[in-house]
């Protein structure tokens, strides 16, 4: 009988590892990857082609990420609702529907509004359609679980750009984005069907009412909104959040205008993204071992490094290790969010709650590509936006030392 037991055990967490990894793929092919860190790639031929400045381009994106600011609490409520399958799988049809429509534009509305669709219709597509799983299969190892699988946001921040770059390069812009949502597709529904498949329904906890014992309503979240931890979370990843993405997507015309060609820019682009896979699930096993806000500033005083290099660095092995060090800051904001909202405030809430911080660091997400790339485009360089990134990094440093300790966790048995 106990070997039974044992046996059940094991299939048990074969499962829940699989779920990993399918979580893995979906976030390789999620909204962010495939927005955000192929940007830079297209900017010149986008440029080139219609004659867009940096800034037209890049208000695209931030559009794209206001937008979902409003709406990730939406989604993060519709899970909770429906749960995570209902809204996960519409959402990877959608985007990749979307990202292959970019190959048919002709002018710059156009540009914009598939930007800002892709926030309405895909953001099941996101982490938080796959963190609301993983929360759900995991306890003891949240912040491991969440690290493996969020290097499918540092897998796609390595292979989407040279990849892109590649696909221009032999065969245009246009083909490139119809290659890009054929990929999404064929990747992302498997994934996410693999990833709900125990995780289909809503949110298991609830308060129930007096009238509805047997239905249990949602438990108020705008206490928790207003509380005094929740703020700081948010705080820390929108600095994050802004200061990263802002530097990431302005590497490849960076590293062009110093000299790089468009093929080797995009290889140090897609370097950040191998950093992200090598540190990711170290970081999340940290994550369940050290007071979290002490590695959080670990992680900001690399993001430091990372922008002073991109304001003095000339290239070559400067540019190598700005983008090793800015591949551990890159993507780790969203898990981070994740495992905080969860050791903090426990699972009934985690989707809405979530969707509120997750929505908040989007508007740090879209404001950090502006910041660069008016930068560039009044002052001629990128290095007064780098500096000023560098400032919010250490403000990221500062403010953990006022986060308090997380409730003691549960151990999983």
């Amino acid at each position: 009988m106990a070997a039974g037991v044992a046996d059940a055990h094991l299939i048990e967490v074969d499962r829940s590892w699989g779920v990993v990894g399918a979580s893995t793929i979906g976030l390789t092919f999620s909204l962010g990857t495939l927005l955000l860190y192929t940007f830079g790639v297209f900017v010149r031929p986008l440029t080139a082609e219609f004659g867009w400045t940096r800034t037209q381009l890049s208000g695209a994106l931030a559009l794209s990420q206001y937008t979902f600011a409003f709406a990730a609490p939406v989604w993060g409520m519709l899970i909770d609702r429906f749960g995570p399958r209902a809204v996960l799988l519409p959402s990877v049809v959608c985007m990749a529907l979307l990202v292959g429509s970019l190959s048919l534009l002709g002018n710059l509305w156009e540009y914009y509004l598939i930007f800002i669709a892709a926030s309405f219709c895909a953001g099941g597509a996101t982490p938080i359609g796959y963190a609301a799983v993983l929360v759900r299969r995991f306890e003891r190892r949240l912040g491991l679980a969440l690290g493996l699988a969020m290097m499918g946001v540092g897998i796609g921040a390595a292979v989407l750009p040279p990849l892109s770059a590649m696909l221009i390069h032999d065969f245009g812009w246009r083909a490139a984005y119809v290659g890009l949502g054929i990929l999404t597709f064929v990747f992302t529904v498997p994934a996410a069907l693999i990833a709900t498949r125990r995780a289909s329904g809503p949110a298991r906890t609830g308060i129930a009412t007096p009238l509805a014992p047997l239905l249990p309503t949602p438990m108020p979240v705008l206490p928790l909104i207003i509380s005094r931890t929740f703020i700081l979370i948010c705080a820390i990843f929108v600095l994050l959040g802004a200061t990263s993405i802002g530097t990431l997507t302005s590497i490849v015309p960076m590293m062009v205008g110093r000299g790089f060609t468009l093929q080797a820019a995009a290889k140090l682009a897609g370097l950040t993204g191998l950093a992200a896979i090598c540190g990711r699930g170290g970081i999340g096993w940290v994550l369940d071992r050290v007071h979290p806000p002490f590695v959080v500033a670990g992680i900001a005083l690399a993001a430091l490094g990372a922008y002073l290099l991109a304001a003095y660095g000339s290239g070559g092995t400067s540019g190598t290790v700005m983008a090793l060090l800015l591949g551990a800051v890159v993507g780790a904001e969203v898990d981070f969010t994740a495992f905080f909202i969860r050791r903090y405030f426990g699972e009934a809430t985690f989707s809405r709650l979530y969707g509120v911080a997750f929505g908040i660091f989007l508007i740090g997400v879209g404001t950090g590509p502006v910041l660069a790339s008016t930068s560039f485009d009044h002052f001629g360089s990128y290095r007064p936006g780098s500096l000023l990134f560098a400032a919010g990094a250490v403000l990221v440093v500062l403010l953990t030392f006022v986060m308090p300790r997380p409730p003691a966790m549960r151990r999983a048995g």
